[in-house]
């Protein structure tokens, strides 16, 4: 198939040179008639050759018609027209040198039809291609307007002008003049001369646009298209949007840019033509400022990518501009309507877009909506998702500094990752609504209660801790806690009556019996011993003890347990106008609160005594006692504990019995970061935490927490 010649990139002729070109030639031609003629518009046949139908068509087809190329459809009309002219003079012509011009017009309109005849299918092969590819060169050079027209020129100037008279040198140095414009490079040299600000460049044609705000632009060979620039875009409405770079690529043979359409321009640029993209680098000093100032941001905010499809209310997806600037907890935040509406990314993606014949690959980054920010109320819900092609932004590590996200006596988890927004939560308020604390063996939890149990006990709030790891003296010994624990002694003796009953013989009567009063007699001293502690008055006892190291995970465990729970929760019932405000924390909460199915726990009192743990934690709040659980799997702990705890705090976790659960605390955007958060990093959500959405959270490293760590 025969393809037609393309302008070359470097030799561009802009219409107003043309036109100008054009303009000047018709009023030389007409002085030039005027002064051999002694009319503009001559009458006589041979006056009109060489001036209506020889001159003007050559001036008309090279300014005009085939400014670009001939095609063998031009070379067709050319050579018909040429023919119809001769045919007017051929009474006063010679007849040979007639007759030769005249057969040449013939065998070019013969050529250039049969070029033009195989040539108008899509598709072609056999002959039709052989005819094409043998008269398609003939046609287009001889049946050019410039040569076709010379030639019935010259043959009229030769024949009624004597060879070296003033008027044949006339129309001959007019001739000459006008045929040399174009291979002397004239017309590119008036298109070279530019009407605008030399700061302003063409830099490409807008050939799509995605709406809202993206287009996708034919760049010029030279044109640069870096993400540090923003382009000029003139609109075919006559208006003027600033487009920021984002990516280019090869289409074919075709450069293509696609750009982000992000303000008006103002003031506007004179002299742009519609629907191309310019370079005005004097406009913008700053790019990042600029985009930022113009999207609502601060003059720091530096933009990481722009809203994509599939987003949604709670979780938007956008792709990234600089991959290498965004990562996994990552604070952004993109404006809707007026407002500033703040995300975390809990993922990434890589996707891949079709362009035609090529792909674009690239990467989305998901993100889970922390809403907008409320001066002493942390995190607010937004109703909404922002549109397509919205900007989306990062802060520096420094944002959040000034912001105040809670109350004063509120107490601080962390913050968010990359930035100093506080993350709070009233616990004194809602302590006894329940927490529970979930992750893996080093990742972080026990510290973090160590800290809110300092924080209740500063709150006027009693703390009564089941401590099986031997830890919890040592590491709160400025707080002088107070050992409420049973003697060794005494847990040997219960663990031994209890395996007595066991092992008694017909129904074990007798030994219930001796276990019933070595019981009552244990409930009588812990009574006593609790008592005194919620009722001591004094600063430095705020925080208890009860120590079940040296017990495993038996009866006997869960008995002193259940012995503790009871009396405290008996005298918060029946002396509440005397019983502070108290928090059970119990570490190792599958050791003494656990899921009967996971732990072998076979027999019907075992069983009994679990169920009887849970309901006395769960029913302590009416009595002013919370529940602070800690804990490694949610498989191994009562789940008639975890669902009634109103406060999550998950680090990492790897069983999917724990994902399974937090998948309905959570939703499913953070099932798949809990596994990679890094140390000291949680996702908290509830309502002792001022955020209405789950949040993750990075805990300050406390290096002195690390040295004395046991």
């Amino acid at each position: 198939m025969i393809q037609l010649p393309e302008p070359s990139s470097e030799q561009k002729i802009l219409p107003w040179s043309r036109v100008a070109i054009l303009l000047a030639a018709l009023i030389a031609l007409s002085f030039v008639s005027y002064r051999v003629t002694g009319a503009v518009i001559p009458s006589r046949p041979e006056d009109a050759l060489i001036f209506q139908n020889a001159l003007l068509l050559v001036i008309l087809g090279s300014a005009l018609l085939e400014h670009k190329f001939t095609k063998p459809a031009d070379s067709v009309v050319n050579a018909l027209m040429g023919a119809l002219t001769l045919i007017a003079v051929y009474g006063q012509a010679p007849r040979k040198a007639w007759w030769i011009i005249f057969l040449y017009c013939i065998i070019v309109f013969v050529i250039s039809a049969a070029c033009t005849a195989v040539s108008s299918g899509k598709n072609m092969s056999g002959w039709q291609d052989a005819v094409a590819r043998i008269t398609y060169r003939p046609a287009v050079v001889l049946g050019s307007a410039r040569r076709l027209y010379s030639v019935l020129f010259l043959f009229g100037v030769l024949t009624y002008y004597k060879v070296g008279s003033i008027q044949a040198a006339e129309l001959l140095l007019f001739w000459g003049f006008f045929i040399v414009l174009w291979p002397l490079g004239v017309p590119e040299l008036l298109s070279s001369f530019k009407f605008r600000s030399a700061t302003v460049q063409a830099v490409g044609k807008v050939v799509r646009t995605d709406a809202p705000n993206i287009v996708r632009c034919a760049l010029n060979s030279n044109a640069t298209w870096s993400r540090n620039t923003l382009k000029i875009y003139q609109q075919a409405d006559g208006n003027q949007r600033w487009v920021l770079p984002l990516y280019s690529q090869i289409q074919e043979e075709t450069l293509l840019g696609t750009g982000l359409c992000i303000s008006d321009v103002e003031p506007m640029a004179s002299g742009l033509e519609p629907s191309h993209i310019y370079d005005d680098p004097s406009r913008v000093e700053n790019v990042d400022t600029h985009i930022a100032t113009h999207m609502g941001g601060s003059p720091n905010s530096k933009l990481v990518g722009f809203v994509v499809e599939d987003s949604e209310i709670g979780q938007i997806r956008f792709e990234t501009w600089d991959p290498a600037a965004c990562c996994e907890g990552m604070l952004v935040w993109c404006r809707i309507g007026d407002k500033q509406v703040f995300y975390q990314i809990t993922n990434g993606l890589t996707r891949e877009e079709p362009l035609e014949s090529d792909r674009h690959g690239f990467q989305i980054a998901v993100a889970s909506q922390l809403g907008t920010i409320k001066a002493l109320e942390g995190f607010q819900k937004y109703d909404w998702l922002p549109p397509m092609n919205t900007p989306v932004f990062s802060e520096p590590i420094s944002f959040g500094t000034d912001l105040q996200m809670g109350q004063a006596a509120d107490f601080s988890y962390g913050v968010v990752p990359g930035s100093r927004i506080e993350i709070k939560g009233n616990i004194a308020a809602n302590f006894d609504h329940h927490t529970a604390i979930l992750g893996v063996t080093g990742s972080g939890k026990t510290e973090l209660a160590f800290d809110m149990i300092r924080h209740a006990a500063a709150k006027g709030i009693k703390v009564l801790c089941i401590d099986l790891t031997s830890k919890y003296e040592g590491k709160l010994a400025d707080l002088t806690p107070r050992d409420l624990s049973i003697t060794h002694d005494l847990a040997e003796k219960l663990g031994q009556k209890l395996f007595d009953v066991e092992t008694g013989q017909y129904g074990a009567g007798k030994e219930k019996k001796v276990l019933e009063d070595f019981a009552n007699e244990l409930r009588t001293d812990i009574s006593k011993s609790v008592e005194d502690f919620l009722c001591s008055t004094e600063n430095n006892t705020r925080v208890g003890i009860v120590k079940l190291e040296e017990i495993s995970n038996t009866k006997a465990t869960l008995y002193i347990t259940e012995l503790y729970l009871t009396c405290l929760l008996r005298f918060a019932k029946d002396k509440s106008t005397k019983c502070p405000k108290t928090l059970i924390v119990v570490e190792e909460a599958h050791t003494v609160m656990p899921e009967p199915a996971t732990m072998g726990l076979g027999d019907f009192d075992s069983k009994g005594i679990v169920g009887k743990i849970a309901q006395i934690a769960l029913q302590g709040r009416k009595y002013g006692v919370g529940l602070l659980v800690i804990a490694q799997r949610t498989a191994t702990v009562s789940k008639s504990v975890l669902t009634q705890c109103n406060t999550i705090i998950s680090f990492t976790c790897f069983d999917d019995t724990s994902l399974s659960f937090l998948k309905n605390i959570f939703g499913t955007a953070h099932i798949a970061l809990i596994p990679n958060l890094a140390p000291l990093q949680a996702v908290i959500f509830g309502r002792a935490v001022r955020s209405q959405r789950p949040i993750v959270v990075q805990i300050p490293y406390d290096q002195k927490k690390a040295d004395t760590r046991v």
